[in-house]
């Protein structure tokens, strides 16, 4: 091998390098944004930030942390005379009619050998969005319906093996 070829191998090495650790990067930085969109049904092979976000939020440690989330907002749900914090109030009628469903998809969760990544931002952002259902939205009428949908569609994305999400192609157009 010449020298200029083992420049620009190392240099191909670096590029990579270079190009993971901004994905990672921006994946954390970009987190509720990109939660979202996965929530909403996005591939993650999208963008190279897309994967490496459905990378992060599959790990079994943070659906551990999703789970530890959904139960102590039951467990809070259901405490009496709650004080004043400066965190979102939960809509605890909404968690208390839908305790099971919670307990559920917190046991699902966790348990998943290959969880789909849509599933684990749906239920990612029901931890941990305030604007989400499991949190009091003074105009909202129908949190117990609204919550109970959510828990129903994280449900069924868990349904659908994680190997969906590796073997749907990239958008055309997107950049990875």
């Amino acid at each position: 091998m010449t020298p200029s070829e083992k420049i620009a191998g190392r240099t191909r090495v670096i590029s990579r390098l270079r190009s993971r650790l901004s994905a990672r990067l921006r994946a954390t930085v970009e987190g509720p944004r990109l939660d979202s969109e996965l929530a909403e049904g996005i591939s993650p092979s999208a963008s190279a930030a897309h994967l490496a976000r459905a990378d992060q939020i599959t790990r079994p440690r943070v659906r551990r942390r999703i789970a530890a989330a959904l139960n102590r907002a039951i467990e809070e749900s259901f405490a009496p005379g709650r004080r004043l914090t400066s965190k979102a109030p939960l809509s605890a009628t909404a968690i208390q009619e839908c305790r099971e469903q919670l307990i559920t998809l917190a046991r699902r969760l966790v348990s998943a050998e290959n969880p789909r990544a849509q599933a684990v931002a749906i239920a990612s952002q029901l931890a941990f969005d305030g604007r989400g259902a499991l949190f009091f939205q003074p105009k909202q009428r129908s949190s117990v319906e609204r919550l109970a949908n959510t828990i129903k569609a994280a449900l069924s994305a868990l349904s659908v093996s994680g190997e969906f999400d590796q073997t749907r192609q990239p958008l055309e157009g997107v950049a990875a």
